[in-house]
């Protein structure tokens, strides 16, 4: 088995890996996984009191630290009836923008652009573009500052608690983070010119959906009461369940997220995607000029709007702080409820994220946490499984795996340190049989044969189905029986579901091959029989567990003799069945 791999990636937050499976010409398994083990922090928070939850919760993430306390804190006042003044709002905003600007830039300069410029690491690149180096890490520092301005420290600061701030700053204070963000303009649209004029390759592209806050004000913003999606579909934050349908996989201690069946993303491309006409200001200017539909469908270009977004803080920090100076410094908003249910949901810089919790008696009963990194995450396999694909397609195998890290490295996870992110590896000789055996433990499959019967090869799904059924093996259908009557598995989602189809991977007649049917459907050349024919209300239930086994044919001219390699390919299939 031959196996490509990079040990040590130190350019992504975060202990995970992306791997992909190689059987010939065809991709048969991509899996993001986050090693990190569950830090049960949930857990943690139960029985505690809403002051101490909003304590305990930034430290899940020392890079995310104010979005989760800013979370936290919108959830425990939504709980609590608590409505701030005007100016702790502002302030929430400045600390948050101070996140996104640090968060972003490091991103962008120190861990995405060595790869566009052709360097291994921001170190090596220093010597060709060092202004861009030492400025990114001055706009870093002076984020930082705004952090622990607001915060009270760099990270885990307890300034901000419910109801507002322990103490505000001076307008001394105010008045320089101004006049630094104004000095920092030039450089900053340099950098939006820098990564929207990068040239990002072309595959992986795709559709998908966007999720993000939905800001107050109708205006571009960070945080919000409502969900928005790219489909024009909006969600009440307390609905948040209907959008995230999260469950368990096995490769990985995340869990996952699907809408309505289907992966989506989360981010600043998201953000810009769905909220991209109303940037106003240079922001706008540069969204005018740099946006096309490309944004749309290639997960790259969130290092473009990443930059994007910190010409937007930059402009949107002096209009901030103008406000502040005219509000005085208001007492903390008190609260006496001991019972109450509430979500808050703000823009992480990776993407929404959502804070649940229900408060009984004064204590935390119930909390629920849900992160970028883990939406994105079925997103992100299935745009390194389109690039592998699509660049085996082409015979650039060698540019899968650094494809691959691309694109996970584009959605910028946080998972916190970093090792064995991208590995290729070839599927062991008749990989189909211990699949095959696996979806067989699963439970009784619902067996489907597809095929022409006048066409040679390509009726041996149909064969190899006629013959499952003389050996006593029930629910075994047939395309045709398929087309006529209400599809057999749409009240069975727990069964396994195999179709068995003559399909042409470009491979020697009789080889066979397993796929989950998803991948299928991003597989146009595959695809040409399955799309039509699989209803496409198809639920994420049924999906997941729905595989094709696949024979590669010799002919599939007009006759009815199936060549010998597939006839043997049928028989061991028969015999692996009935075993």
């Amino acid at each position: 088995m031959k196996k490509i791999s990079v040990d040590h990636l130190a350019r992504v937050e975060g202990n995970g890996g992306i791997s992909a499976t190689i059987d010939g010409k065809i991709v048969t398994d991509v899996k993001f996984s986050i090693y990190e083990g569950p830090r049960l922090v949930e857990m943690l928070t139960l029985g505690k009191t809403p002051e101490e939850d909003v304590n305990i919760v930034p430290r899940i993430c020392a890079i995310c630290s104010i979005s989760h306390k800013y979370a936290a804190l919108r959830a425990m006042e939504n709980a609590l009836s608590v409505k701030v003044p005007a100016k702790v709002s502002l302030f929430r905003e400045l600390m948050h923008l101070g996140e996104m600007i640090e968060s972003h830039s490091l991103h962008i300069y120190y861990l995405a652009l060595p790869d566009y410029v052709g360097f291994p690491n921001v170190i090596a690149m220093a010597a060709k573009f060092d202004l861009e180096v030492k400025i990114a890490l001055e706009m870093k520092e002076f984020a930082n500052h705004i952090m622990k301005t607001a915060s009270g420290r760099y990270i885990h600061g307890e300034n901000p608690v419910i109801g507002g701030f322990g103490k505000f700053p001076s307008k001394e204070e105010l008045i320089w983070i101004k006049s630094r963000a104004i000095h920092f303009m030039p450089f900053v649209l340099k950098t939006v010119s820098l990564f929207c004029e990068l040239d990002y390759p072309d595959c992986p592209e795709e559709d998908t959906v966007f999720a993000c806050c939905n800001p107050d004000q109708n205006k571009y913003g960070i945080a919000g009461d409502e969900i928005i999606l790219s489909t024009g579909e909006a969600i009440n934050k307390e609905d948040y369940k209907s959008l995230t349908n999260e469950f368990v996989v096995s490769h990985s201690y995340a869990k996952h997220s699907r809408y309505k069946g289907e992966p989506y993303s989360v981010g600043a491309l998201a953000r810009v995607n769905n909220l991209g006409e109303k940037l106003k200001g240079e922001a706008g200017k540069m969204y005018k000029k740099y946006f096309n539909p490309r944004w749309k469908k290639n997960p790259l270009f969130n290092n473009a709007a990443q930059a994007l977004e910190i010409l937007y803080a930059f402009e949107r920090i002096p209009k901030i702080i103008d406000k502040m100076r005219q509000l005085p410094a208001p007492a903390i908003v008190l609260y006496k409820k001991k019972d109450g249910k509430g979500t808050g949901i703000v823009e992480a810089p990776r993407g929404l994220l959502i804070h649940s919790y229900e408060i009984s008696g004064g204590l935390i009963s119930y909390t629920d946490i849900i992160t970028p990194t883990a939406q994105n995450a079925e997103d992100i396999e299935r745009y390194c499984y389109i690039a592998a694909q699509k660049l085996l397609d082409k015979g650039k195998e060698s540019k899968i795996r650094d494809r691959m890290d691309l694109v996970v490295r584009a959605y910028d996870p946080c998972i916190s340190c970093s090792a064995h992110m991208a590995e290729i590896k070839k599927a062991p000789l008749d990989d189909w049989r211990t699949k095959l055996d696996g979806i067989i433990k699963k439970g009784l499959p619902i067996f489907v044969g597809i095929g022409r019967g006048n066409r040679s090869d390509d009726r041996a799904g149909l064969e190899l189905a006629l013959e499952l059924r003389k050996q006593g093996v029930t629910d075994v259908w047939l395309e045709s029986e398929i087309i006529e009557v209400e599809a057999p598995w749409k009240n069975k989602p727990h069964r396994p579901l195999v179709f068995i189809d003559a399909l042409d991977f470009k491979e020697k007649p009789g080889k066979m091959i397993l796929l989950p049917l998803h991948y299928i459907f991003s597989n146009t050349v595959l695809s040409h029989k399955l799309l039509p024919f699989i209803s496409s209300d198809m639920g994420y239930e049924r999906l997941k567990n729905s595989f094709v086994l696949g024979i590669q044919p010799e002919s599939i001219e007009e006759g009815m003799k199936i060549s010998e390699p597939v006839r043997q390919a049928l028989e061991k299939v028969l015999k692996q069945i009935m075993n």
